[in-house]
């Protein structure tokens, strides 16, 4: 399994990944944005030469927000999601302290996944989710430091957080 980035050859199959896994669709216009996106971070997953996933993401101010990740439902359930993960925070090491994601309620194996990983849960986002409606899980793992030391660095250099 390696990470290269999302070329435009990549995303046919990642669409055909994303239309498979997912009720609400990314479309390829939204792929291609999040390509040019300032700070985006757009892998495949590949399996010998094979796309097999991908992730999609955003460094700001030292969080990564894991925007839109999938494994191909004919790769799932072999430890893939936890491999394409573990190389993703090898990765950001020296980019980002922390992740951040959104995930269905509903969506137990990807849950059960991210708190393997070491992702915990710090909010519900009522009705995040369309098509079905549904609310998500706001999930945060720390990298290379403590979920509260990160949370104090946010505040510290946030004046306007603290006072709220």
């Amino acid at each position: 399994m390696t990470l290269v980035p999302i070329a435009r050859a990549h995303l046919s199959r990642v669409i055909e990944i994303e239309r498979a896994v997912f009720s609400r669709p990314w479309t390829k216009r939204d792929f291609v944005l999040a390509r040019k996106r300032a700070n985006s971070l757009c892998w495949v997953v590949r399996v010998e030469r094979e796309v097999a996933g991908y992730v999609v993401g955003f460094v700001i101010d030292r969080e990564f927000h894991l925007e839109n990740f999938a494994i191909a439902p004919c790769f799932q359930h072999e430890g893939l999601g936890q491999k394409t993960l573990e190389a993703v925070f090898d990765l950001l090491n020296t980019k980002a302290q922390v992740i951040s994601l959104e995930v269905r309620m509903s969506n137990c194996a990807a849950i059960d996944l991210y708190k393997k990983m070491g992702f915990e849960t710090v909010a519900i986002q009522k009705a995040y989710y369309t098509h079905p409606c549904e609310d998500a899980l706001i999930m945060l793992k720390p990298l290379n430091t403590r979920l509260s030391d990160w949370v104090s660095h946010v505040f510290q250099n946030n004046p306007s957080l603290a006072s709220t």
